[in-house]
């Protein structure tokens, strides 16, 4: 997909919610939850984003891994 891409000098729109898979493949990542964005950045700083892992994991998940 990296190479078609910069082959054609394209943007490809993959929504997918496998962090590993997203990572590989992606310069920028826009997370949406319910249809609202809540940030646009990197893989790695939608990871770790605490808006990101309670819309995904929930709240508590959350406070139990810390």
């Amino acid at each position: 997909m990296k190479q078609v891409r910069d082959e054609q000098d394209i943007t490809i729109v993959i929504v997918e919610h496998h962090m590993g898979l997203i990572s590989a493949l992606t310069d920028r990542v826009v997370v949406l939850d319910h249809g609202r964005k809540l940030m646009e950045g990197t893989a790695a700083e939608a990871q770790s984003d605490p808006r990101v892992i309670e819309a995904y994991i929930g709240k508590d998940a959350a406070d139990d891994a810390a």
